[in-house]
């Protein structure tokens, strides 16, 4: 399957989507090899032994739920072949004995999905020595130490292919790692991915898939905690919507982001739970609606394999986990192919996210208290604001991932190529500094004083000791405010950068672009398909507006780009920077007017929308 053929699948009925699984995964069956399937050669942190075992693992996530829902798989032999020399010690493809934390255990948890709702095909096929030897090989899981994260989850899972295989389970690493999983859980439908970890899509495609998973399988053994799972989820869920658009896209933030629509798993899970926490219709709807917007983009290669990247192939904004099997994570919204063809999801008619009448009441703002999100949705986009939270180890691109001020489902957001050209930095939503003249530029990165309210967010942040800055971010629906308060001990220049934007439109030459704003303290560049605008309100401002193209392929969603950008210089001492920020349709962003700041003298300041209504009263 190819990327014109993905698109022309109405994606609409439960055939549609078998037919999607199937033609997906046709292409892997030319590149079996002894072990796994070899889909290319791009390196991961791990050995190219464990890519070849992911390659084939993953593609698992969507064949096990296809025959359980009693489809067909034209290449089970293909698979069971590879697991059968998998685990057999004295083949050429034998994955290898496992010692502490090692990515394998990752692949286990499809294999005991597999095992538990597609038996007749993964154990009964199998002869007697392969049954043993797969399950000398999965115990691994059991006695070894795994991270401590997410990854609990993919031991509890291979002991529940154990229980429901009758074969021995070792029930005290099952209890630690359910245990462990609960003390990560921090309120409000919100994990942290491991103790101190942090807070992004391994919320909804991580802990709730498995734990709706692990609730509909222990539902009879272990109903005190399948019931909570399900109210964690029903906290969780009817929130989530609001990072979701009508046309299908998510607001993509943090790392992971190649498994693409993996973040569909969550209402997969959902519905595989049986647990009506939305309506079947726009559950089925937000499922469907993904799977299409992301099959209209071009994530296939040309020999019809996903390819790492995000709205395209992109190796610059990959992790360092990312082997070429590694996008096929994403099968796991496949889920919703276990249920039957009268289960309600399949019978429901598809329904949109929101009413009509939820629809006329406009734009809204959500607060998530925990990770200190501001989430605003509008007929136009889904962004959100964040405070900052840096992983807890350096991972690629970390603070593009998980720092700057705003991330949007329509424009998505640029990585970086390096710190000395702002071409290069990826400067959009965020403020860029450097030493006066050095042209060496840093951003955001550990945050500290955490705070929000309603519809705002704030943290400190430092990027060099004696530069200290207090960030406040508003959230006005469309628009949004931010407020810098900056102690530096140096003089530095600053860039501050506005949502990128798409520069070229599929085959044609890039229209005429300029920086149009009205003023010389703003940029705007605008398209028919788009437009981004910021402006500086912090009085006598002495920053100029100007436009900046990235280097290509910094953008996670469009392979070429534009940022509005303001630029100036600061004195030691203390110096206050505000600006607004928009991005959207076109007709919209140009003409409206720009929020207005009022500071106060009793420190406070008044922040008002585009209609001149007070939107905020924030101390400063």
């Amino acid at each position: 399957m190819n990327n014109k053929e993905a698109s022309m699948n109405p994606l609409k009925s439960r055939e549609d989507v078998q037919r999607c699984l199937v033609e997906l995964l046709s292409p892997l069956k030319d590149h079996a090899a002894p072990g796994g399937y070899q889909l290319g050669d791009t390196a991961a942190h791990y050995s190219p032994r464990i890519a070849l075992m992911e390659g084939w693992s993953r593609p698992l996530w969507g064949i096990g739920p296809l025959i359980a829902g009693g489809g067909t798989y034209p290449d089970i032999e293909v698979v069971l072949s590879i697991l059968r020399q998998g685990v057999d010690p004295d083949s050429p493809g034998y994955w290898g004995d496992i010692s502490g934390t090692d990515q394998r255990m990752v692949e286990m948890a499809a294999m005991g999905l597999c095992l538990i709702i597609a038996k007749k095909t993964f154990w009964d096929s199998l002869d007697k020595k392969t049954q043993e030897q797969l399950y000398t090989w999965l115990s691994f899981i059991e006695r070894e130490k795994i991270s401590d994260s997410n990854w609990h989850f993919f031991r509890v899972l291979v002991s529940e292919a154990f229980r429901a295989l009758e074969l021995p389970v070792d029930e005290k690493a099952e209890k630690e790692s359910l245990e462990r999983i609960d003390s990560f859980y921090v309120g409000d439908g919100w994990y942290q991915d491991g103790m101190g970890g942090n807070y992004d899509y391994y919320n909804p495609f991580g802990f709730h898939f498995y734990s709706l998973v692990y609730a509909k399988l222990a539902l009879k053994r272990d109903p005190e905690r399948a019931a909570r799972y399900i109210e964690r989820a029903k906290l969780f869920i009817p929130r989530f919507t609001a990072w979701c658009r009508e046309d299908g896209s998510i607001i993509p933030m943090g790392r992971s982001l190649t498994y693409r629509f993996a973040i569909a798993s969550l209402f997969s899970a959902c519905a595989f739970t049986e647990i009506e926490i939305l309506p079947w219709g726009v559950l089925k709807g937000l499922v469907l609606r993904n799977l299409r917007w992301w099959f209209s983009r071009p994530i296939l290669d040309a020999g019809g394999i996903l390819s790492i990247g995000y709205g395209y192939p992109n190796l610059i904004m990959a992790d360092t986990y990312n082997s070429p099997g590694s996008p096929y994570w994403g099968m796991k919204a496949f889920l919703i192919l276990a249920l039957e063809k009268d289960h309600p999801f399949w019978t429901a008619e598809e329904l949109p996210l929101r009413s009509e009448p939820e629809k006329q009441k406009g734009p809204f703002i959500q607060e998530e208290k925990v990770p200190g999100f501001i989430i605003s949705n509008t007929a136009e986009d889904a962004q959100l604001l964040t405070p900052g939270r840096l992983t807890h180890f350096e991972m690629n691109h970390a603070a593009e991932k998980y720092c700057k001020f705003a991330y949007s489902a329509r424009f998505g957001f640029c990585v970086s190529h390096s710190n000395y050209n702002l071409s290069t930095t990826g400067c959009d939503s965020m403020l860029m500094l450097s030493e006066k003249n050095a042209g060496y530029w840093r951003q955001r990165r550990e945050t500290t004083g955490q705070t929000t309210g309603s519809n705002w967010t704030r943290s400190i942040w430092k990027p060099w000791d004696d530069v200290e800055i207090t960030t406040t971010l508003v959230s006005l629906g469309a628009w949004h405010v931010r407020i810098h308060c900056i102690k530096s001990g140096r003089s530095l220049d600053t860039a501050e950068g506005g949502f990128s934007i798409k520069r070229y439109n599929e085959l044609e030459e890039a229209p005429p672009f300029s920086n149009t704003a009205a003023g010389k303290h703003e940029a705007l560049v605008s398209f028919d398909w788009g437009a981004s605008r910021i402006a500086a309100l912090e009085q006598d401002s002495l920053r100029q507006g100007s436009l900046v193209i990235p280097a290509p392929n910094l953008n996670i969603m469009e392979n070429s780009a534009v940022i509005p950008v303001l630029t100036g210089t600061l004195e030691p001492g203390t110096a206050l920077l505000v600006c607004a920020v928009r991005a959207g349709d076109r007709k919209n962003v140009c003409q409206e007017k720009i929020p207005a700041i009022r500071f106060k003298d009793n420190g406070m300041a008044e922040i008002f929308d585009q209609d001149g209504k007070s939107a905020a009263l924030i101390a400063i």
